[in-house]
């Protein structure tokens, strides 16, 4: 079958016609006929060979990548019992093991045994994909297959938004790529009484802006930033933002997150950052009362049944408009060109 491989460590990924389809193991595993993958950051630092990432995936190496993918389901193994055969389905990649103690007490989304298929695992950057019928996710089949192919990321934007109250809150997302974007506009369909935003990107605060958000702020200037950080804190009674989402990864806007919340306010972290940063617990923390949460994955499955409700209560147009291209598997070139040059928000590649 097609598919794109991660052979070595080195910079790229490669496309075969000729890898091996998946069989079903497992009597609980279900084969899925990919219909239609989504590229995510974390393809672009495997495809960048980031360190951390091309030491953990040495040891499975030929491996396929890819995470985020919907399909119909083609064959299912003996014991699976809810699935069947034809049906319109995602999944969650990450495999728990069921049994460590976050597992056991409802929070398998830390589960410190997590295997991640298309990184630890062959993923969906292919053809066909198995996967264990524990993580399938049927979907309404008015979910339309180039916005179904990225249910993984707009997860990690639910997800991201899950852990406060966010009706009435005056909200801060720095960072407006597809999943800044998804977020502030869930931030808005969920009640928040003002929604800012920030990037370096006038395309794509323009998008956050027809999207949700209230304001929009480039701080790719000392005076754009400045003028954000004036609005956040432009209410004397609070002289902050009640919650700050950080979803770009900046070591600036890491920076600008402890100015711009009031204390006792709340700071959500998805954004990866690519060096350490030095922060300043006493004053920026402790002093301020702050609560801080700290993102990864999606709560399983609890997210999943809030961004399909999500969906049906009026995300799914911005979603649709987030899918900024299209293309054959046999071209996943021209889908990394185009993110690693910043130039899409959601690239979708067809295996079939």
């Amino acid at each position: 079958m097609k598919a794109i491989l991660k052979s070595n460590s080195e910079v790229g990924l490669q496309f075969t016609k000729d890898a091996p389809e998946p069989k079903i193991v497992n009597p609980t595993d279900v084969l899925i006929r990919v219909r239609a993958t989504a590229i995510c950051g974390t393809d672009l630092d495997i495809y960048k060979s980031d360190p951390d990432l091309a030491a953990r995936m040495k040891k499975v190496m030929p491996v396929i990548t890819g995470h985020e993918f919907c399909g119909d389901v083609v064959e299912i193994g003996k014991a699976v019992k809810r699935t069947r055969v034809g049906d319109f389905v995602s999944a969650e990649m990450h495999i728990l093991c069921g049994e460590c103690y976050n597992c056991r007490t409802g929070n398998g989304h830390v589960c410190i045994n997590t295997i991640i298929k298309g990184i630890d695992a062959d993923g969906c950057f292919a053809e066909y994909v198995v996967v264990p019928e524990s993580n399938i996710i049927k979907l309404p089949a008015d979910i339309p297959v180039e916005v179904a192919a990225f249910m993984d990321a707009i997860g990690n934007a639910i997800h991201t938004i899950t852990p406060i109250e966010i009706a009435s809150k005056r909200v801060a997302v720095l960072g407006a790529g597809p999943i800044g974007i998804i977020g502030a506009a869930a931030a808005k369909l969920c009640g928040a009484s003002e929604v800012l935003v920030t990037d370096i990107s006038e395309t794509l605060l323009k998008m956050a802006k027809e999207n949700g958000a209230d304001k929009v702020f480039n701080v790719s200037t000392p005076e754009g930033r400045q003028s954000f950080l004036d609005d956040c804190r432009s209410d004397s009674t609070r002289k902050g933002v009640d919650v700050v989402i950080e979803m770009s990864g900046h070591p600036a806007a890491y920076e600008d997150l402890f100015q711009c919340v009031r204390m006792g306010g709340e700071v959500v972290l998805l954004g990866l950052p690519k060096r350490p940063l030095t922060v300043n617990f006493t004053r920026d923390i402790i002093f301020k009362g702050l609560t801080i949460h700290g993102i990864i994955g999606r709560r399983t499955y609890d997210t999943w049944f809030r961004m399909i409700g999500l969906m049906q209560a009026g995300l799914l147009p911005t979603l649709k408009r987030i899918v900024t291209h299209r293309i054959p598997l046999a071209e996943f070139q021209k889908g990394f060109d185009v993110k690693l040059k910043g130039e899409g928000l959601k690239v979708v590649m067809d295996p079939q």
